[in-house]
């Protein structure tokens, strides 16, 4: 009878055992589960944030260079040191170094041709060129404006890979 009470002893501290183990294991599994799901919200969120803010910057630096080349009522030299004011004012550089280190490498790769095309045009302004109509305007920046769409629909790929896209505007 006491080999039986030993043997039953036995298995009762085995059973307990396995259930705690399996225990342990699960909520292990699921607070992990939980921490890589939280990881991917917060990284999302940053992204998020920075390309609000990367587009918001491209499209201030643009209104403002827009304003100071077609809508100011100052000499030629003066439009374009207005725009290269917008351009260094704007945000666009310096977010464009963030994006270097956060989006994937296709939206970098967008970023920069938006940066550059700004900082190009701003360039040309500084130059001697001049522009008497916004369709002049929208014209030279065109290639830019299809890297700056592309780049948006990138990023709302990005955050939302199942997002339908957006129809496109025009600057």
């Amino acid at each position: 009878m006491r080999a039986y009470l030993e043997a039953m002893d036995w298995g009762t501290l085995l059973g307990t055992l396995t259930g705690a183990v399996i225990g342990v294991g699960a909520t292990s599994i699921g607070d992990r589960a939980k921490w890589r799901r939280e990881q991917s919200e917060r990284r999302t969120d940053v992204k998020r944030e920075l390309y609000a803010a990367y587009l918001a910057a491209v499209a201030k630096t643009w209104n403002d260079i827009r304003a100071a080349v077609i809508d100011s009522t100052e000499p030629w030299p003066e439009r374009a040191r207005q725009a290269e004011v917008a351009y260094r004012n704007g945000g666009v550089y310096e977010l464009r170094y963030q994006m270097a280190i956060t989006a994937p490498p296709e939206i970098v790769v967008l970023s920069d041709q938006t940066m550059r095309g700004i900082r190009d045009l701003v360039g040309q302004l500084i130059a001697g060129r001049r522009y008497d109509t916004w369709a002049e305007l929208k014209s030279d920046g065109r290639p830019w404006f299809d890297a700056f769409d592309a780049m948006r629909a990138s990023m709302r790929r990005d955050l939302d890979p199942s997002a339908l896209p957006v129809p496109d505007d025009q600057p």
